[in-house]
């Protein structure tokens, strides 16, 4: 099934905004090195996959408001990769669902 570029960006957005979620409870726990669980930031609003990432690595993705990181093999035809860890990946959104994704973005 092909989602439309808004509803992939909204999709990608609330795992996004989950993701914060679960960061600040990470900071507030004081994990630093400790890998802790984060969801994949796919386009699937079904999927339940959960990726490793200690906060420093987590930080990396945020930096730029079009990455998301993700299971590796869930990224999108259009999607940029831009780094390969074991058990993730980070992808960037380009085009229209790009520019989406940084607008949504919770940091911004």
């Amino acid at each position: 099934m092909q989602r439309s570029v808004e509803q992939a960006a909204k999709n990608e957005a609330t795992f996004r905004e989950a993701n914060e979620r679960l960061e600040e409870k990470a900071a507030e726990f004081g994990f630093e090195e400790e890998r802790t669980p984060y969801l994949c930031e796919c386009e699937d609003e079904r999927c339940t996959n959960v990726m490793g990432l200690t906060r420093a690595e987590y930080e990396g993705v945020r930096a730029n408001p079009k990455s998301f990181v993700l299971v590796p093999g869930h990224q999108g035809a259009d999607d940029a990769v831009r780094r390969e860890k074991a058990g993730f990946i980070v992808i960037e959104k380009t085009g229209e669902e790009g520019k989406l994704v940084a607008e949504r973005d919770p940091r911004a």
